[in-house]
């Protein structure tokens, strides 16, 4: 019971929502830090914002804490976390690349 709150809790829910959101806004902000890589590296790298951000808000609006099976596993934490920290990551490193 205590392995789940520590992933599945408010305070896990929170996080994960709010990272979402501040990589959501960069992203809306700054679109050029995927749109300026060539295509080769641009869709897998789509493709990862698309999987993270989507995690994130799935886990964050709590919905990963009702299922079980590959949903919760590809969606919940804490594949979620590392996929926002890998969104997280490109976007600064591109961010400072120019």
């Amino acid at each position: 019971m205590m392995e789940t709150q520590r992933w599945y809790g408010q305070g896990a829910q929170l996080v994960s929502l709010g990272a979402s959101v501040l990589l959501a806004i960069w992203l809306l902000v700054r679109p050029e830090a995927i749109g300026g890589l060539a295509l080769g590296w641009r869709l897998p790298v789509w493709a990862l914002g698309v999987w993270a951000l989507g995690a994130g808000f799935y886990h964050g609006m709590g919905l990963a804490g009702l299922r079980t099976g590959w949903s919760r596993v590809l969606l919940g934490a804490p594949l979620c976390w590392l996929l926002l920290m890998l969104l997280f990551i490109l976007m600064l490193v591109r961010s400072w690349l120019g």
